[in-house]
């Protein structure tokens, strides 16, 4: 900085940055409200934190808000698959919340699961054995899938 200490930036999702953030139990309540307020509204959100090198704890320093809205065609692009019998489901990383406002903007189901719906790969990159027995009735009726990492 400008009286020469050093420090680190983070930004990312709200829950990831939060954790990083040494007072994070005063903190989640109000950080978790403010994400569901601004997803209700369709309001993307990101957190940013800062450490000083020389005291070695992350601090929140606030929630930065943007819009991300769909691309103009896609609502249509939706609505043809569907004519032509294909499922459309919504995989992202946005917040469960900002998913079910994405989908009111498309005209989907608003049945959005979380990550903790999908299986999980093994160590080697395998899907799970009895993927479509275990999963299936999770998976197959859901609209979409919510904080999904890539």
């Amino acid at each position: 900085g400008p009286d020469g200490k050093v420090f680190s930036i983070s930004k990312g999702a709200p829950h990831v940055i939060l954790d990083l953030c040494h007072n994070h139990d005063g903190l989640k309540a109000a950080v978790d409200d403010k994400v569901l307020e601004l997803g209700t509204k369709g309001i993307r959100s990101l957190a940013v934190a800062r450490m000083y090198e020389e005291e070695g704890e992350w601090k929140m320093l606030g929630i930065l808000t943007f819009l991300d809205p769909p691309r103009h065609d896609t609502k249509e692009t939706i609505a043809r698959a569907k004519e032509f019998g294909v499922g459309v489901k919504m995989v992202t990383g946005d917040h469960k919340i900002i998913a079910v406002e994405t989908c009111k903007q498309l005209g989907m189901g608003h049945n959005i699961q979380g990550p903790e719906a999908l299986p999980k790969l093994d160590e080697n990159g395998n899907n799970p054995p009895n993927m479509v027995q275990d999963y299936g009735s999770t998976i197959i009726p859901a609209d979409g899938f919510g904080q999904v990492m890539p």
